[in-house]
């Protein structure tokens, strides 16, 4: 998708940018050229506007950075719905591609399009991908990098790889398995064709390299510490800084993990950050999702080596993993981006959900009146997120940043009155509102619809597709419940042990 020819003249739109002055909103006009705001001020005057520029009215509408959904996996975008609250190691075997048959080509395109399209019409215009293929090969990862260039999405694609299964990363497990189900935890044997992940990895690196200005880029993605051998996680590293991109993984998800911090991690104190420091891993160049039950100490390492952290609301609260300590985090110095996750633990790609639940739940995890409030939270979901992503030249309504602008209808009911519109934002607006979406400069939705994908076509491929889907679904499902037993067992015993801290409203 090219960036259009011609200059765009947005009109007298309600600016509401967190990042900026004292966040209040302003009346501006703004001029788009070459994907990036070329100019904005508080009438056309402010500015010369060029004669072939295209007039957008945005009179009627609020004016916000683009939404960055800094945490997401596109491999589930089919199972949304799919299955009820539950524990996140319950949820892993019935989700995670690892337990399911190789994809087909298609249903890799259309889940990528179904996903994309989701977050665009709710006003996302940045997304970091953190995908799982099974089995990895650089002809599905060109797959669903081709098909994120047809929508317009500004995506960070990253490759996530592991080599340490739940068996040594559950505690307790392995002592209660039994012998005959251990094959279900572990997951089918792969391909007897699938290429060397690590090789494929870096072929698709040197074979398929981002372009100068290219809205989809690449990142390397150790699933998480304890799911990665100190090998596999070195040599991942070394791939990063090899070509140049950022590293992304998941840390302190749930209880179950933390608790198995303390063995894995025995030698850096049970502490996934300190381990990670001790490998020179931590930096701005990688970024951590979750971090939930992370102390003061890890607060501390993360702020002072510039580690990005971004937190998932949603989906912690679906599979139980308690609420991630935003007011400590912002108080050691570090700004947390945020994300919806996986479809199928979060059931939406709504950063209104996401921003709304940040703050809410800062309420229920301590008393202070302090941060967060709507412009934080706001601003985590534009400015920080995108710095999360590395992509600092987004997020923000400014000279010389990318043209990435989610328009609200100032018209709808949320709106009336309009007493505060970043806390109507963030308490009030759900994605009923998103009027308008420009990424790069370009319009992706205008009138509620959108331009860059057939929703029609769409669904009707899908409905052909789904029911194999679904098949597939269901054979996963029954394989897992054989597990659940023990997997509540390991649970239980899990929750026995004191670790000294609590993310959980209920202890």
């Amino acid at each position: 998708m090219d960036r259009p020819a011609r200059p765009i003249w947005i009109r007298n739109a309600m600016l509401v940018d967190p990042a900026v002055g004292n966040g209040e909103p302003a009346r501006a006009d703004i001029l788009v050229r070459d994907g990036k705001i070329a100019a904005i001020g508080p009438a056309a005057t402010a500015f010369r506007v060029p004669d072939d520029a295209e007039i957008f009215d945005a009179s009627a509408l609020i004016a916000i950075p683009g939404l960055v959904n800094a945490h997401y996996h596109s491999h589930d975008a089919l199972l949304k719905g799919a299955f009820n609250v539950m524990s996140l190691e319950r949820w892993a075997v019935r989700a995670l591609p690892r337990y399911f048959p190789p994809r087909s080509d298609r249903e890799l395109r259309l889940r990528t399009l179904i996903g994309a399209a989701e977050c665009l019409r709710g006003g996302i215009t940045t997304v970091q991908d953190m995908l799982s293929l099974w089995p990895l090969t650089s002809r599905q990862a060109a797959i669903v990098r081709d098909t994120y260039r047809e929508t317009g999405l500004r995506v960070v694609l990253g490759l996530q790889l592991a080599d340490t299964g739940p068996l040594d990363t559950i505690p307790f497990l392995r002592d209660i398995l039994p012998a005959e189900l251990a094959a279900i935890v572990a997951g089918p044997p792969p391909p007897p064709d699938m290429p060397a992940p690590l090789a494929e990895l870096e072929r698709i690196l040197a074979d398929l390299p981002a372009q100068s200005g290219d809205r989809v880029t690449w990142a390397v993605c150790p699933s998480s510490p304890e799911r990665c051998s100190r090998g596999l996680l070195l040599r991942l590293l070394d791939i990063a800084r090899a070509y140049a991109v950022r590293l992304f993984s998941h840390v302190a998800i749930s209880r179950v993990e933390a608790v198995g911090a303390h063995t894995i991690f025995k030698d850096h104190g049970g502490s996934p950050i300190r381990y990670l420091d001790s490998l020179g891993a931590l930096g701005p160049d990688l970024t951590l999702a979750h971090g939930v039950w992370l102390d003061d100490d890890d607060a501390r390492l993360l702020a002072g080596s510039g580690t990005r952290l971004v937190m998932n609301p949603i989906s912690n609260l679906k599979t139980r993993n308690g609420i991630a300590p935003y007011r400590l985090y912002a108080n050691k110095g570090v700004r947390p981006g945020l994300g919806c996750d996986n479809c199928s633990c979060s059931d939406a790609q709504n950063m209104f959900q996401a921003m709304k639940l940040s703050v809410l739940l800062a309420g229920i995890a301590g008393r202070s009146d302090d941060v967060p409030g709507a412009r934080d939270c706001l601003r985590a979901a534009t400015a920080d997120g995108a710095r999360a992503l590395g992509l600092e030249n987004t997020g923000r309504l400014g000279v010389g940043f990318s043209a990435d602008i989610t328009f609200l209808d100032r018209d709808d009911p949320v709106y009336r009155p309009l007493n505060d519109a970043t806390r109507q934002i963030v308490y009030g607006e759900a994605g009923r509102g998103v009027s308008a979406v420009m990424v790069d400069g370009r319009f992706v939705v205008r009138d509620r619809k959108l331009l860059t994908i057939d929703e029609d076509a769409l669904a009707d491929e899908l409905a052909e597709l789904m029911p194999a889907v679904l098949r597939d679904a269901e054979a996963v499902r029954a394989r897992a419940e054989r597990l659940d037993p023990y997997l509540a067992e390991a649970e239980a015993r899990s929750w026995a042990v004191d670790i000294g801290m609590t993310r959980m409203a209920c202890e």
